[in-house]
């Protein structure tokens, strides 16, 4: 079976894909900042609303539909458990966060609490270290199957070129410890005529 191919960080397409994720993701994040101070200021203090079963009924089936895929993905030791976890997690902590916040001034509050500290948070917290576990087992046997020998770089610091021969890991360090101009980061583009 053939291998894919990884296509080069600095191929042109790849390039402008990666451009334009930056700035859907970089102007949401700027809408969503000024949204949450009007939101702050304009929303009511309490709201009725007609479709509040559906509402919560629906959210807990996503909840469902999540962990049983969680777990299948678990149980088969499937890699797309890893995306799954963290879908899961993030859901968890949602359910927890709107029940507490919900039940603020009724008589559910403890429960809502107790089910997020005893249940939602620490399952949400587990999720996530498994997803961290596997996505470094994944790392490190990517790593040594590319012969890379030292030790692997902590997930915060890998590129996600790291892997391909391009990335800074790619690189020898000198003998001073610095990988290369750009503040130890690695080599900067070489530029054409440059010699090796």
């Amino acid at each position: 079976m053939d291998q894919p191919e990884v296509p080069a960080p600095h191929d042109p397409h790849v390039r402008h894909l990666r451009v334009l994720f930056l700035a859907v993701i970089t102007g949401s994040l700027l809408f969503l900042v000024p949204w949450i101070g009007y939101l702050a200021v304009s929303l009511p203090e309490h709201h009725e609303v007609d479709q509040w079963r559906l509402a919560w009924v629906g959210f807990d089936g996503a909840l469902v539909a999540a962990l049983g895929t969680t777990a299948w993905c678990a149980w088969r030791r499937l890699q797309i458990f890893v995306p799954w976890a963290l879908v899961t997690a993030a859901l968890l902590c949602c359910d927890a966060w709107f029940d507490i916040v919900l039940d603020w001034n009724s008589d559910d509050l403890l429960g809502a609490i107790l089910t997020a500290a005893l249940a939602e948070l620490p399952l949400a917290a587990l999720l996530v270290y498994a997803a961290r576990k596997m996505m470094r087992l994944t790392l490190l046997l990517a790593w040594r199957r590319v012969g890379r020998t030292g030790p692997v770089p902590p997930l915060s610091r890998l590129t996600l070129v790291e892997l391909t021969g391009d990335g800074p890991a790619a690189q020898p360090p000198r003998p001073d410890g610095d990988r290369g101009g750009r503040g130890g980061r690695g080599p900067g583009p070489r530029r054409r005529g440059a010699r090796s």
